[in-house]
């Protein structure tokens, strides 16, 4: 763990330059991330004059307008769009494994942060993962009393303005912080599990109807993003297994990591199953997911990593595979 904060920010820094511009991971796939396409195709219209429906009340805090803000500012400051969308990329890189290396070893930071899970991440799903490294820094200075209480709040409030899924994620949290004073056990860990199923279910046959009723730009985008096989999201699911079962009952914060790591694991597994895509949620959370791993038993913790790890090395070969057909 690297609390010292100059030595924190140093190591972080250097392996944000590494993983972004060291690596090239355009090349290695084969092509330009879809995504990166639509980002700066939206930046070059609006830059251009161009303009989308205004929104108003509800509809219009719904609709990201934070992020169309940040992307208007982006258009109107750079000029190479593209290089700016890398610079943005280096800065989540940096937050991720600021917040993970104070908690966990640096090289485990490092191993695990290294999977085409991330890459996709931090180089193409670019505005959620900005979003949740405001949530991040929030819950770094929530704890610091040298911080006014209201910065965290700003701080999540702007989130939820990137990106519509954070209120979600918070809903989550605030679920299992409160359940966790009141559940004994692995009675919490399973209702963890049946809160993954139930968000699953919804995600399947309830969410399309509430974004349409509200007027979201989202509804529908279902129907063009293909899910995850159940062959790739059943490691994931087997680690929250692991983690529900040999997992520390002892320590609040603990538990309710652990507790959130399971609902997102067991939610991804079970959204695969409904053919729902959800594999990034797996990935914008993986500070947690680590940490929950890292709270395990010595023996337990070592062969859950090495389990992971020989999971992100095949993920790798078969993401080159692809890439290169």
């Amino acid at each position: 763990m690297v609390t010292n904060t100059y030595v924190n920010w140093l190591l972080s820094f250097f392996y944000a330059l590494f993983f972004v511009y060291f690596i090239p991971w355009t090349e290695l796939y084969g092509s330009e991330f879809v995504d990166i396409f639509s980002y700066m195709e939206r930046i070059i219209y609006l830059h251009d004059g161009g303009r989308e429906v205004e929104y108003w009340g509800v509809q219009w805090l719904i609709n990201e307008p934070l992020w169309k803000g940040i992307i208007v500012l982006l258009g109107d400051l750079f000029t190479d769009y593209r290089a700016v969308l890398y610079g943005v990329s280096f800065v989540t890189v940096f937050v991720y494994v600021s917040f993970l290396i104070k908690r966990v070893e640096f090289y485990v930071a490092m191993i695990f942060l290294l999977n085409p899970m991330m890459v996709d991440l931090f180089i193409a799903q670019i505005r959620i993962v900005v979003a949740f490294s405001l949530v991040l820094i929030a819950y770094d200075l929530a704890s610091r009393e040298n911080i006014a209480k209201f910065v965290p709040i700003i701080l999540l409030i702007m989130a939820a303005l990137i990106h519509i899924s954070m209120p979600v994620f918070y809903a989550i949290y605030y679920l299992l912080y409160r359940l966790n004073d009141m559940v004994e056990d692995k009675k919490y860990y399973l209702i963890a599990l049946f809160t993954a199923l139930f968000i699953a279910l919804f995600m399947k046959y309830g969410s399309n109807l509430l974004l349409t009723m509200i007027g979201d730009r989202h509804a529908g985008y279902d129907k063009y993003i293909a899910s995850s096989s159940i062959s790739y999201s059943i490691t994931w699911f087997i680690i929250a297994l692991i983690i529900g079962t040999f997992g520390d009952f002892s320590d609040h914060k603990k538990r309710v990591f652990i507790a959130y790591s399971i609902t997102i694991l067991s939610f991804f597994f079970f959204s695969s199953l409904l053919n729902v895509f959800a594999a990034r949620y797996v990935a914008v959370i993986m500070p947690i997911i680590i940490l929950s791993i890292d709270y395990l038993p010595k023996h337990i913790k070592q062969g859950t990593y090495m389990f992971l790890l020989l999971y992100n090395l095949y993920s790798f070969k078969y993401w080159l595979a692809l890439s290169i057909l």
